[in-house]
């Protein structure tokens, strides 16, 4: 092979390669979207996650949570948290509880709920908040490969598979609050009105 038919080739990969990034360019795409064989890429898969719950933790005025008839509540005042043994374990909570993703919404109907562990719930966690209705979510059990858990987004909500970490973290709340509870017939139940 010449330098002239050398030449030709390099002059014709130059210009294939021009063509392809002024048709990328015209299609707007970046070159971190196309993965290395030239394929476009998907979405990122942080970008597909759905929040279990959308919600602001420093709008968060108080926490009740239930399990068992016993009802633990912790109110927020002055930067912190009263009546709470481990104050700062709540504000994780509040941060992780947030974080929590939707791994899949289930067609449960109402008579079902018992099969999920939702009818009565295991556990229920509400959260007062500044300007807006409580959130209340409704925990059951682990779903059967125990690497989830199913949870009711308010009384009479949907029912979606979450992360088996909701009901760790529920756990670690519960006992951060530090008080033995009151029984729940002493107070109006947790997530009515």
């Amino acid at each position: 092979m010449g330098w002239r038919t050398t030449l030709a080739l390099s002059v014709a990969v130059v210009l294939a390669a021009g063509t392809l990034w002024v048709d990328l360019r015209r299609a707007n795409v970046g070159s971190l979207e196309w993965d290395i064989l030239g394929e476009p890429r998907g979405e990122p898969p942080g970008e597909k996650i759905k929040r279990l719950l959308g919600f602001d933790p420093a709008t968060i005025t108080a926490i009740r949570l239930a399990r068992d008839g016993t009802v633990v509540r912790v109110a927020r005042a002055n930067g912190g948290w009263v009546g709470a043994a481990e104050p700062r374990l709540l504000d994780e909570f509040l941060h992780n509880l947030q974080e929590m993703a939707e791994i899949a919404p289930l067609e449960v109907q109402a008579d079902e709920l018992e099969d999920y562990g939702l009818d009565p719930p295991q556990a229920v966690i509400e959260l007062e908040r500044q300007g807006g209705d409580p959130i209340v979510v409704l925990l059951g059990q682990h779903n059967p490969s125990a690497t989830g858990a199913y949870v009711q987004l308010g009384k009479g909500g949907p029912v979606v598979l979450t992360g088996a970490l909701m009901l760790w973290e529920f756990d670690k709340a519960f006992k951060a609050t530090g008080s033995p509870g009151t029984p729940q017939a002493a107070g109006r139940p947790i997530g009515e009105e």
